[in-house]
């Protein structure tokens, strides 16, 4: 009992801790990211480190739940409406902000770094995308017009579910030990999307036209519930969970029924939870793991890439488009976020559990290159509000509070 007790106090401290780390950010300006982080280094100094490889038996199952809500989350997130209106500005910035940065990412890992061709590959495409939930809540924090809103959350949203599939496609290789350079890779990956689109808008019309009319209290698990049965038959059909999952969750967001709202609220609240989770589980492993001032002195690396990299797409955009002005406020963020914690740990859980050995922590160098960017990112962001790109609206705040913090709803 006492281990018990033990383990659902420590759940509760998890909790408590997030709750109040967000309520601290918005009193003083200090970004949750970097508290949970500094929570975990804190937790990792005092446990042994046989409690924190225990923590590794349950992250990697978490991990999956976490993409599955990341995917449902975002989804819902977009309305229709600014897609059309925002979507070719979008991929244009979009586009060339993540082939930069996976590029770089890349070429820093396998060429100076020298870690082997897959995991470099996986280095590049899990770090291609900033984090949404991060950029959406400094946009609506600092009162930017509604068309760089648009463009950011759409760019963001589909970048990271690009990264993420992306990134779970070289797992899968390199667990199969797989050749990379195949011949008909492009059809296979076109044939992938088109029959995951299809799946996810079977189950949104199934959900349409009869599991809409349940109460509307059990919407948000029954629509939960509908997501994980989707993520798990595309697998089984040879199709993708991730990109089912997210078009499922992209026709129910642009749905009108009353029930949605609820629904993303509670996925706002599991979305917290987990971001809580894995930011302080990554802190927890700074002190017990091998070489740490070598995986940080590769993380700020990458992080400054990852920062030159949408710099000059910003330029890039601007090149190919005149009237691609929002792009000065979008190219001064480069924060990485949740996506790229959970694909770490599910890589380093995956490999591991299969027998591969890993040339590099990865779940480390993901705590430092989130830590890094955020941390550029707030330098930016500040200088061009200095500048007053994209100042606050009339009545808006506009303190250092509001720049660095994050969330969703911009709460």
């Amino acid at each position: 009992m006492a281990g018990q007790e033990a383990a659902i106090g420590a759940l509760g401290i998890l909790i408590l801790a997030g709750v109040f780390s967000r309520a601290f950010l918005k009193m003083t300006g200090v970004s949750d990211v970097f508290i949970l982080m500094l929570l975990g280094v804190a937790a990792g100094a005092l446990l042994p480190g046989s409690a924190v490889e225990g923590m590794q038996g349950f992250m990697l199952p978490l991990g999956a739940v976490a993409l599955l809500m990341i995917m449902l989350e975002e989804g819902m997130l977009i309305p229709f409406e600014n897609m059309r209106r925002h979507v070719h500005k979008a991929f244009l910035f979009g586009a060339v902000s993540f082939l930069l940065s996976a590029v770089l990412g890349f070429s820093v890992s396998y060429f100076i770094a020298g870690i082997p061709l897959p995991i470099s590959l996986l280095i590049g495409a899990m770090f291609a995308s900033v984090a949404p939930e991060l950029l959406s809540g400094i946009l609506s924090s600092i009162g930017t017009s509604e068309s760089v809103k648009g463009i950011g959350g759409i760019e963001a949203v589909f970048s990271e579910a690009l990264s993420v599939i992306l990134s779970l496609a070289i797992i899968s290789a390199i667990m199969v030990q797989a050749a990379f350079p195949l011949s008909d890779l492009p059809f296979q990956l076109a044939f992938v999307f088109l029959f995951s689109l299809a799946l996810g808008g079977i189950f949104a019309a199934a959900w349409k036209a009869a599991f809409s009319k349940v109460e509307h209290e059990n919407m948000h698990l029954l629509v939960i519930g509908l997501a994980a049965v989707l993520y798990a038959l595309a697998g089984a059909a040879g199709a993708n969970g991730v990109i089912s999952v997210f078009a499922f969750a992209f026709l129910l967001g642009n749905t009108s029924h009353a029930s949605i709202a609820e629904v993303r609220r509670f996925q706002s609240e599991i979305g917290f939870f987990l971001r809580t989770i894995f930011f302080v589980y990554l802190g927890a492993l700074l002190f017990h793991s091998p070489k740490p001032a070598e995986v940080a002195l590769l993380a700020l690396a990458i992080s400054l890439l990852l920062a030159l990299a949408r710099l000059l797409s910003g330029k890039v955009a601007r090149a190919l488009d005149s009237s691609a002005k929002e792009d000065r406020l979008l190219e001064a963020f480069s924060g990485r976020g949740m996506a790229c914690a959970v694909i770490a740990v599910i890589a380093a859980g995956e490999i591991s559990s299969a027998g591969g050995a890993l040339p590099i922590d990865l779940p480390l160098l993901a705590l430092f290159v989130i830590f890094f960017t955020n941390a550029i990112s707030a330098v930016f962001m500040l200088g061009k509000r200095g500048k007053r790109i994209g100042a606050p609206r009339s009545g808006g705040k506009g303190g250092i509070g509001e720049v660095l913090k994050g969330g969703l709803y911009g709460t």
